[in-house]
């Protein structure tokens, strides 16, 4: 289908959007200045101790960890967009990561941001839409597959914990597996899909109006549904693999800065804790979840046997390195597209194979 060019352009922010980002930024700054000596009963003094034994040579170690994620990820971008090559998709996912975690619900900011840059760079408004359903939906998945993962090392593994946890985490573990396998039926069966848009077209006949020389609601989503599927069918290996990769890396920087602070807790309860905080990343409403994500994970350590003091180091440190060290990347990144010239004049949709840097 062709198109016609548009030249992007950035939504202007207002000053809602401002004190929505001050709000946020507040309160996730006192969650962590306050709420975490308090509801781990340490000090910061404690924490700062923990936090003194960082050297240059642990800093930059940490630094390639998390850089190595963030390649790991142009994979999942890569797989969902072909065409796309790994500089490309770096800077994408570095200035979308830097609006999650300056804006709150800055996820959908991050998106705008991602859908100028690869329109800037030619591809097509159809490629787009179906690239981005499909890394949102390989993102939900992911976050709920990894605490499925970190509650069956909670049930079933070395883990001594008390009933009440155990019988909530089994919950857990089938709650996110079945909706795995129903998203996954959803996607890949078109028989599935055409009976749940079956089901749903009389709720979506009221609640969304038809637009004149539109197609109805339910052939919009059966499209962009079979579409999804194609871009799965042809990507999702790679998707899957990219999206592993940068979880095991950030669990590695997560683990190693867990060493570096002292908290000496086995590797199964660092497993639980990490898993947990990537579900806070999705339900919490502060910038990426900052603050919330520390609290809940720092307490969790502790309820598992770590010192209050370490583990609130643990979780700021890996704080500092997931929602600080990226920005300056991200702002890099937005900073050298806004300032080329593909951004001035967005190009046409292009075949793939031209659109590689």
């Amino acid at each position: 289908m062709s198109e016609e060019p548009r030249e992007p352009a950035l939504r202007r922010l207002t000053w809602r959007d401002a004190a929505g980002s001050v709000a946020g930024t507040t309160a996730a700054a006192l969650l962590i200045a306050v709420g975490l000596p308090h509801f781990l009963d340490t000090s910061w003094a404690e924490i700062g101790t923990q936090l003194g034994r960082i050297r240059p040579g642990t800093a930059v170690v940490m630094a390639l960890l998390l850089l190595g994620g963030l390649f790991s990820y142009t994979w999942v971008l890569i797989g969902s967009l072909p065409g796309l090559g790994h500089v490309q998709a770096l800077k994408v996912n570095a200035v979308s990561a830097t609006a999650a975690n300056l804006l709150p619900l800055g996820g959908a900011v991050g998106v705008g941001l991602m859908v100028l840059m690869l329109r800037s760079w030619g591809f097509a408004r159809r490629a787009l839409s179906s690239s981005i359903a499909v890394v949102g939906l390989w993102n939900l998945l992911a976050r709920v597959a990894l605490p499925v993962v970190g509650c069956l090392v909670l049930v079933a593994g070395p883990i001594d914990a008390p009933e009440v946890v155990v019988r909530g985490g089994w919950v857990a573990v089938g709650a996110g597996t079945a909706l795995v396998l129903l998203a996954s039926l959803l996607v890949l069966s078109d028989r599935v899909a055409d009976a749940l848009v079956d089901l749903s077209r009389p709720v979506l006949t009221r609640v969304l109006r038809r637009r004149p020389g539109r197609a109805p609601v339910d052939q919009l989503l059966t499209d962009q549904r079979r579409r999804v599927a194609d871009v799965v069918r042809t990507g999702g290996v790679a998707m899957t693999l990219g999206m592993a990769g940068q979880f095991l890396l950030l669990f590695g920087l997560y683990w190693y800065a867990a060493r570096v602070v002292g908290l000496d807790v086995p590797l199964a309860e660092l497993v639980c804790a990490y898993t947990f905080r990537q579900f806070l990343t999705v339900v919490a409403v502060t910038p990426g979840g900052l603050g919330v994500t520390e609290v809940g994970t720092a307490g969790l350590l502790v309820l598992l046997g770590g010192d209050p003091g370490a583990a609130s180091a643990t979780a700021l440190l890996y704080a500092i390195y997931a929602h600080v060290v990226v920005v300056p990347l991200g702002v890099a990144a937005l900073g050298a597209w806004w300032l080329s010239p593909a951004r001035s004049g967005a190009l046409p949709a292009q075949e793939p194979s031209s659109l590689r840097t």
